[in-house]
């Protein structure tokens, strides 16, 4: 892990956030300015995003992502783009995709796990056992809307035994 990595995941899980709905439009405007700067000049580290990123609530958040997009035309992440081979732009990608729409993400985590050959055991047991009780329903909705396929059947096919009945379980499915 590098200093920069630990730049963006030390505050995001150890500041102070806001947690409630008010919106200050001046300063997501304000806000939306520094992360287009930011981003345009590629400095993806500097402390002023972060500080956005860290601090800001989530309503303020997604005021500010908004107005990034009304006034540079895209989303955040797609200025980010899309070079998986940079592994602080994935994290910073992926902790805006989390803060924002935190269901969107964990579906996808949990796709990424059950898809393909072999399950990721580790990420499955993450997101389900972290979520259970927070926002499991909401992620299964919106697994089933992106994939076509309800959460709990991707469970059955991929998973046997305990492992299998404690995830379903935990997802809330009915004959588990």
């Amino acid at each position: 892990m590098f200093c920069a990595d630990l730049q963006l995941l030390l505050p995001l899980v150890g500041m102070y956030r806001y947690d409630g709905d008010e919106v200050n439009m001046t300063l997501a405007k304000s806000e939306s300015k520094i992360l287009h700067e930011k981003i345009k000049d590629k400095h993806y580290s500097d402390e002023d995003l972060i500080r956005i990123l860290t601090t800001r609530s989530k309503a303020q958040i997604l005021a500010t992502l908004n107005h990034y997009k009304d006034a540079f035309g895209n989303d955040i992440e797609k200025d980010l783009g899309a070079d998986d081979k940079d592994e602080y732009l994935s994290l910073l990608r992926g902790a805006i995709n989390c803060l924002t729409y935190p269901e969107r993400y964990f579906a996808e985590v949990l796709r990424l796990a059950i898809k393909g050959q072999g399950t990721d055991e580790h990420a499955l047991t993450r997101v389900v056992a972290t979520r259970a009780e927070v926002d499991m329903k909401t992620i299964k909705e919106e697994y089933y809307r992106r994939n076509s396929v309800h959460l709990d059947k991707a469970i059955l096919k991929d998973t046997t035994g305990d492992y299998e009945k404690m995830l379903l379980a935990l997802i809330g499915h009915d004959e588990a």
